[in-house]
């Protein structure tokens, strides 16, 4: 280091009351003595100078010694900051926080030290008071924990051979009771744990989830928190536990976080299965689909060509008159076969609602078009229909699974209308958020739901045989339903009428 100018030193120290700022010798004797070090140790310049400044220790070995390290250290590192108690002239004590940096000259040679020396009793002592106040507020909670277990004897039964699993928290959230239920559950005991917190045994991609929820825990006395967790089992593997959380430290008779929680390890694990199995048949699913439209479209080409050479027969074999029956029959079957081929294709264009468009609809307008493409049946039938639509009566939603929907129900209505009555159709809609609940009200035959529940939505399924049509409509009406992600009830009473409560996802 540079050589020190000690009369410039002491220029620039001399008048600072806060800090003590002396130079001591190699050998630790002082040199120099500001209005500081007389403020905080008490001794004038003339009664310190010359003096070791082990008068400034506790006169014993300990002390000793940690005088001799800190200037050991000094040495070694050109600077060295301790704390300790040090001693006044009055004999009283405060707790200093002191620097001490090498000097030397300008060959190089140790001249000495510089010592700064502060007086941070008051931090020191609140410092010492936070702690205190807090081991207190700890030795409190556990007394009132260890009250409450004492006292709570059948408690403590009723929950040591519960199913669920119990576990006390405290602030840290480190454990300070566990049942039995909860050691048979995961392998822990009270002692394995005592001093970890919580999070030591969460699986690692459930730790950012409890993080986020126990702050808001904490903050809120009475508050609950549900989870869903992964925790390490004292064997090694991990289980999943599903529970809940409720701070009561605010109770004085509990004074701690409540746990409750069970092993939900099988449920997680069929769950599991169950979504592997659905993505399976989906995946299933989705090949028979194409595997029924490249059969259906195929098919289309030789039906129509047996139904071309069939009317070929008719119309110019010579001994066509004596097959006429015969002939057709065949037409027959060749034109329902044809009729299938093209139900099938229908039902399989009803596709995926994932590659459908959402598209802003008006549900008075959408009737509007189904009723102008049925006006001959409705007129027939003096069909009446009232709507009782939300506000706008605009939906954003899949046009075509929606006309098919309505436009089905609508058909229906009007084929299974009771003898001798107008069909009355009454459409109410209710939108809220993200979905649209549609609710369609007929008063017509009624489907007999005891007998034919099960039923009623499968295809080719029809309950009343006066009435033309193949047992498709509703089965449509149910799969498209689906396809965007709905649900669809019915109510229906024989000789009154059928409801059906339709619920579908909308985007807002």
């Amino acid at each position: 280091m540079k050589s020190v100018d000690e009369k410039l030193f002491h220029l620039l120290v001399s008048s600072v009351k806060d800090y003590s700022i002396v130079l001591i010798d190699p050998n630790g004797h002082v040199l120099s003595w500001n209005e500081g070090a007389e403020h905080i140790k008490g001794y004038k310049a003339h009664e310190v100078i010359g003096r070791h400044i082990s008068i400034f220790y506790k006169q014993d070995d300990n002390e000793r010694l940690q005088l001799r390290h800190n200037l050991n250290q000094a040495l070694k590192n050109g600077m060295y900051e301790s704390e300790g108690w040090r001693v006044r002239k009055d004999g009283s004590v405060f707790w200093a926080n002191v620097v001490f940096t090498t000097l030397y000259n300008d060959a190089g040679h140790l001249i000495g030290f510089a010592k700064v020396t502060r007086d941070i009793t008051g931090q020191k002592l609140n410092e010492q008071k936070a702690a205190d106040e807090n081991a207190r507020l700890e030795r409190q909670l556990k007394a009132n924990t260890d009250k409450i277990i004492a006292n709570e004897v059948r408690f403590r039964e009723l929950i040591e051979h519960s199913y669920d699993g119990y576990s006390l928290f405290n602030r840290d959230m480190k454990t300070i009771y566990r049942s039995r239920s909860s050691e048979r559950i995961n392998g822990w005991t009270y002692t394995d744990r005592e001093a970890e917190n919580i999070m030591a045994i969460l699986h690692p991609d459930d730790v950012p989830l409890m993080q986020k929820g126990l702050p808001e825990l904490l903050e809120h006395p009475e508050k609950t928190i549900l989870f869903t967790v992964r925790i390490r089992h004292k064997l090694g593997h991990y289980i999943w536990v599903q529970g809940i959380f409720t701070n009561m430290l605010a109770d004085k008779h509990i004074g701690a976080i409540i746990c409750n929680f069970r092993d939900i390890t099988e449920q997680k694990k069929a769950e599991e299965e169950r979504e592997k199995m659905t993505a399976d048949l989906l995946r299933r699913n989705q090949d028979l689909e194409q595997f029924a439209y490249m059969v259906s479209h195929n098919l289309r080409a030789p039906v129509a060509n047996i139904a071309g050479l069939n009317t070929l027969l008719q119309d110019n074999e010579p001994d066509a008159a004596e097959h006429e029956h015969t002939l057709q029959a065949l037409a027959r079957s060749v034109n329902h076969l044809d009729q299938v081929i093209i139900d099938m294709n229908n039902i399989l264009q009803v596709g995926s609602a994932a590659n459908q468009q959402y598209e802003v609809v008006s549900i008075p307008v959408l009737i509007e078009d189904i009723m102008e493409g049925i006006r001959c049946m409705a007129n027939e039938s003096n069909l009446t229909i009232h709507q009782n639509l939300h506000p706008g009566g605009e939906v954003r939603t899949i046009k075509s699974y929606l006309y098919s929907i309505l436009q089905n129900l609508i058909v229906n209505s009007i084929k299974y209308r009771r003898t001798g009555t107008n069909p009355v159709i009454n459409i109410s809609s209710h939108l809220t958020g993200k979905q649209l609940t549609l609710r369609f009200e007929d008063n017509g035959k009624g489907i007999d739901l005891y007998k034919y529940g099960s039923q009623v939505f499968g295809p080719y399924k029809r309950f009343d045989q006066s009435v033309d049509g193949k047992g498709l409509g509703l089965f449509m009406v149910k799969t498209q339903t689906e396809r965007m992600g709905g649900t669809i009830k019915i109510e229906s009473e024989v000789g009154v009428g059928t409801t059906f409560v339709i619920t579908l996802p909308v985007e807002e």
